[in-house]
């Protein structure tokens, strides 16, 4: 009888197993890490888009526009309405303000009070920062033109 050519043998489907186990082992390390830093950077862009709608709706609107920060829930609130969850991946840092502004009150409605938009384009407030392990990005307003500024931040203990 003639053996045939046909099929793979044992030996070499070890092989192949082994190979894509380690290759898969690799991979599966890497694709956390990336995970990990594309939830950071989304995070980041999230909140300066939240921001940045938050002084578009006010000047629009033509009324003083509050960004709160509930830090239960990890939630970032426009105006109690319009809110966005922050993943538990990225820490997040922040100083609220310290008052209205106006009469020294404390005003926090529901969470941190972190800045008030005005409808003549200014604005006040504290600071939110979103971190990826003890660096990241601080988020402040321009008191003057209402602009939401990017810095780099570090962790504080």
């Amino acid at each position: 009888m003639r053996r045939g050519a046909y099929g793979f043998t044992l030996l070499e489907l070890l092989v192949v197993l082994v190979l894509a186990s380690i290759t898969t082992a690799v991979v599966g390390a890497g694709g956390q890490a990336f995970l990990e830093r594309a939830r950071y950077t989304q995070a980041v862009r999230d909140v300066a888009s939240q921001l940045n709608k938050a002084r578009v709706l006010s000047v629009q609107e033509g009324r003083p526009v509050s960004v709160t920060y509930l830090p239960d829930a990890r939630r970032l609130a426009v105006d109690g309405k319009l809110f966005l969850d922050l993943h538990e991946a990225v820490n997040i840092q922040w100083e609220a303000m310290r008052g209205d502004g106006r009469s020294g009150k404390s005003v926090v409605p529901a969470g941190e009070l972190l800045f008030i938009f005005n409808p003549d384009g200014g604005a006040r407030g504290g600071r939110i920062s979103v971190l990826r392990g003890s660096s990241g990005v601080a988020f402040r307003v321009n008191w003057l033109l209402g602009t939401v500024e990017q810095s780099v931040a570090a962790a504080q203990p």
